[in-house]
């Protein structure tokens, strides 16, 4: 909100500067967002008064002006025509200088001296508008500066003021309480004296009836008569202009004056516009209402409106109706001061999305008793600027609220804040925020006033001490507690260490939804199986918890295909599986694909999967799991993937000394990739992020080094027939014994005749001595044969 520095300091009491003001509150209260100061306008512009208009001898849209500027009079030569003998007008003399530069000197137009000028609003810099000179107020003094009266010396400070301060700052009288308290002193308002004297008020000539008091627990009303629609005084339009309003009549002026000031929202409907009953009730289907602004609502159930019997004359909160606004013709208002359910107001702002400083406050909840106070306010302005008389005025006030006493232990302030406060300086603090403090030893018992909706418990006003008092003022303290080390989560650093492999080997990580809709579940065919469904999903399309993590991986291929040749990605993320219980089965899992890019080169059998392996075992290698190896998938027996495989280009990965099975590598199907548009061979992988840790704890050995050098040879094979690896790999090691350390397939090539060739490395070495040239070609000799006589297999030439 916009805030006048000098109606802060009007109302406070301060001596501050604006700078001094603003870094007041910011150690201590709100945000400052930001200041601005005026241009200054120069002394030689001041208030003039028009004597005499006579027509320009030898110009037809000129004139000639007589203008008494205090000590003297002058002749200016003028070209608008708007003003009139006996206005006020701003006169440049002689020496001005005006924004832009721009210096006025005594000239001769068209043969007639002129000694100033008469000015307009944008030529002081006050606005935009040039249509004629600026007209000011009849009481102001001729002679006077134009700065001083026009309060040109004023500066605006912007503050953020959160919501839970709304009730109160956002008003001029809140803010200078709080200016106030934070000096030292008391705000000096007659807040409390803003009551109306029910027994000397006559009863208001309408009927007000309030529906429902849950949608508005108190409405205020005010009847005044006999009242002259016209422009505002000069002091209030500035105040208008600086707070970022726009003056528009002196009725409408007054209430907008009276919410910055006090930070009620009023109303004032044209009494002859309406009928003798008012009624404060909910909207009803099909209701329309033409608004101020000029544009059609309809309206629904969620809404207070105000209405007759017959039609709708304001949105109650928000904004009035276009019929029953006060024009310059109005001679009878009725003002309205009410408390509104906060709730509906921001439903109804949001809803049919009107903004307004009404409805910006309203929903933000305020203190019901200052709808008294606003309207009394507004009739004392109404008064003295437009003549108006008060003649009835009504109360509906359905929810008064109870009064509110908390108890302050002295002793838990310091606790609290880690300081002691002196008695003396807490009363004094409380008092200056309006709050009545009833003493007991070392309980206090505090009255909290009603304009106060934040404070609901000691810790508020403990809250409320520490920050008048100064957060600065409490010494930095290094706590005196012990230090513990913090327990390491195994889990976590089991995926942080994984994740960094991952990264190492060329993968990127992806996050995706934890939720999907039907459809999905058909990409990694899975639409047949069980899902977790939300009962309240913030998207159609997000309504399923995810089993698997392959739905959105396929996704990302999709998408990255489109700017990317070749890639690996993985997440780590949750799946949620339905059991009994209330809440869903989660498990942690790791999955991820690998899309190759081989160009025109013709890509050998399985050379997709074998170079996906190649990177997997790289990644189980350094958490430890060097002993595993590759079993073909049955996946009929598999039932979590049934059809997201290739039947025959799948593996499971087994634990070589027990079998178990702790993941699974293949080539995703064919048919599914032609589903999602993906023409490349994709391989994927699937892990159980928890047993891996586990199983990756338990295979973790230490060894010592070989004593021995070992040897590497390359066997490089032709099969007649169709032979699995591992059943060649199995035979390999058989056959050499304990001297065959390690087996690796590298090479796969399928000829035109059906035969297939295979290159495997072996590695051998002994435990005991170094092996010599005769024992390698022996046991190689052994190798070859087992392998010719079980598999029909030769060396390839």
């Amino acid at each position: 909100m916009k805030y006048s520095y000098s109606w802060l300091k009007e109302l406070s009491g301060s001596k501050k500067t604006v700078e001094e003001i603003a870094e007041l509150l910011t150690f201590h209260a709100f945000e400052i967002e930001g200041i601005e100061k005026n241009e200054k306008i120069s002394d030689q512009v001041v208030v003039g008064e028009i004597l005499e208009i006579q027509p320009h001898p030898n110009a037809d849209k000129l004139q000639l002006t007589r203008v008494n500027v205090g000590k003297k009079e002058l002749s200016i030569v003028c070209g608008a025509r708007n003003i009139q003998v006996g206005n006020k007008v701003p006169v440049a003399l002689v020496g001005a200088k005006l924004p832009g530069n721009f210096e006025i000197k005594e000239a001769e137009i068209r043969g007639v001296k002129s000694f100033g000028m008469l000015c307009a609003e944008d030529e002081l810099g006050l606005g935009d508008d040039h249509g004629g000179i600026l007209i000011l107020d009849q009481d102001l003094e001729v002679g006077t500066f134009l700065s001083k009266v026009l309060e040109l010396d004023d500066s605006v400070i912007e503050i953020d003021v959160l919501a839970n301060r709304a009730h109160d700052a956002l008003s001029h009288v809140g803010m200078a309480r709080e200016i106030a308290a934070l000096e030292g002193r008391e705000i000096d308002y007659d807040y409390d004296g803003l009551v109306l004297n029910w027994k000397k008020t006559p009863k208001m000539k309408v009927s007000i009836k309030v529906e429902d008091g849950e949608i508005c627990s108190r409405y205020g009303t005010a009847y005044l008569e006999k009242l002259e629609v016209g422009p505002s005084p000069q002091w209030l339009q500035n105040r208008l202009k600086t707070c970022g309003l726009r003056p528009i009549n002196n009725v409408v002026d007054a209430t907008n004056y009276v919410m910055l000031e006090l930070g009620q929202p009023l109303h004032a409907f044209d009494a002859d516009k309406i009928d003798s009953k008012i009624q404060i009730r909910r909207a009803k289907k099909g209701e329309q209402l033409k608004i101020l602004d000029g544009s059609v609502k309809k309206l629904s159930s969620q809404d207070i409106v105000i209405a007759e019997a017959e039609k709708v004359l304001a949105l109650a909160g928000v904004m009035g109706g276009f019929d029953s606004g006060v024009n310059e013709k109005t001679k009878n208002i009725i003002l309205e001061a009410a408390n509104f359910n906060p709730a509906m107001i921001r439903r109804t702002r949001t809803g049919l999305g009107i903004s307004s400083d009404a409805a910006l406050r309203f929903e933000k909840g305020l203190d019901p008793n200052l709808t008294e106070k606003a309207l009394v306010r507004v009739v004392e302005i109404l008064e003295h600027i437009a003549g108006a008389e008060l003649v009835g005025a009504g109360d509906q006030y359905s929810q008064k609220p109870k009064k509110k006493i908390v108890e302050l232990k002295l002793d838990y302030v310091e606790s609290l804040l880690g300081i002691k406060i002196s008695e003396n300086e807490i009363r004094k603090i409380l008092e200056n925020l309006g709050l009545v403090i009833e003493k007991k030893a070392k309980n206090w018992k505090v009255e909290v006033p009603t304009f106060r909706l934040d404070l609901e418990t000691q810790e508020d006003l403990i809250e409320e001490i520490g920050r008048v008092y100064g957060y600065e003022k409490i010494p930095a303290i290094a706590p005196s507690a012990p230090l513990q080390i913090p327990k390491i989560n195994p889990e976590r650093n089991f995926e942080r260490k994984l994740k960094n492999i991952l990264v190492a080997e060329g993968f990127s990580e992806v996050y995706n939804y934890a939720f999907y809709e039907e459809k999905d579940t058909e990409i990694a065919q899975i639409h047949g199986q069980k899902h977790v469904e939300l009962a309240n999903s913030l998207n159609s399309w997000q309504n399923l918890m995810r089993i698997s993590l392959f739905p959105g991986l396929l996704k990302n291929v999709r998408e990255n295909l489109k700017n990317f040749k070749e890639f690996s990605i993985f997440e780590i993320g949750r799946i949620y599986c339905s059991s009994e219980d209330i809440l869903p089965l989660e498990k942690k899992r790791l999955s991820g694909i690998f899309v190759f890019d081989f160009g025109k080169k013709e890509t050998k059998k399985g050379g997709e999967f074998f170079q996906a392996k190649g990177y997997l075992d790289n990644v189980l290698k350094n958490i430890g799991l060097e002993s595993h190896y590759y079993h073909q998938l049955e996946i009929e027996a598999d039932q979590k993937y049934p059809n997201l495989w290739h039947p025959g280009r799948t593996s499971e990965i087994k634990l070589e000394n027990s079998g178990q099975k702790i993941g699974v590598l293949g080539e995703i199907n064919p048919a599914l990739l032609k589903k999602l548009d993906i023409e490349k061979k994709v391989i994927g992988f699937d892990f159980d992020l928890k047993e891996l840790s586990q199983i990756s704890q338990g295979e973790m050995e230490y060894q010592p080094l070989r004593k021995y050098p070992t040897v590497m040879r390359d066997l490089s094979l032709v099969s007649p027939q169709a032979v699995k690896v591992d059943d060649i790999l199995s035979s390999i090691q058989a056959l050499g014994g304990s001297l065959v350390l390690d087996v690796d397939l590298f090479d796969i090539f399928d000829f035109e005749d059906g035969s297939t060739s295979f290159g495997f490395h072996v590695v051998l070495g002994a435990d005991d001595h170094t092996l010599k040239g005769s024992e390698i070609e022996d046991i190689l000799k052994k190798i070859v044969e087992g392998l010719e006589k079980e598999y029909q297999m030769t060396i390839r030439s």
